[in-house]
């Protein structure tokens, strides 16, 4: 298993959905490309980006696929740490 898969299964929870499609809404990608890819109805790429709700395990997977395709795995890579350790920084004050 390559790092990108490990990182991409201990941080699957903390990933912005939304802000995945709109990086690929600005490289081009409309969201009936992005559902065609990822074989689920527009609607569903809607209710990610707008409704803030999670894809199930395969088609989140999948759409990982898809952004490290049109990215690269490094870049994708860097995106999802960043989601990560965002989700997971604690407050200025706990422990206090």
């Amino acid at each position: 298993m390559d790092n990108l898969h490990k990182l991409e299964c201990v941080a699957f929870r903390y990933i912005q959905w939304p802000d995945l499609i709109i990086e690929l809404e600005r490289a081009g990608w409309k969201v009936a490309d992005i559902a065609n890819a990822l074989a689920v109805p527009p609607t569903t790429i809607y209710s990610w980006k707008n409704e803030n709700k999670e894809p199930r395990f395969s088609h989140g997977d999948a759409l990982l696929v898809l952004h490290r395709a049109v990215f690269g795995a490094e870049f994708t890579l860097k995106r999802i740490t960043l989601f990560r350790d965002n989700a997971i920084k604690a407050p200025a004050t706990a422990g206090q």
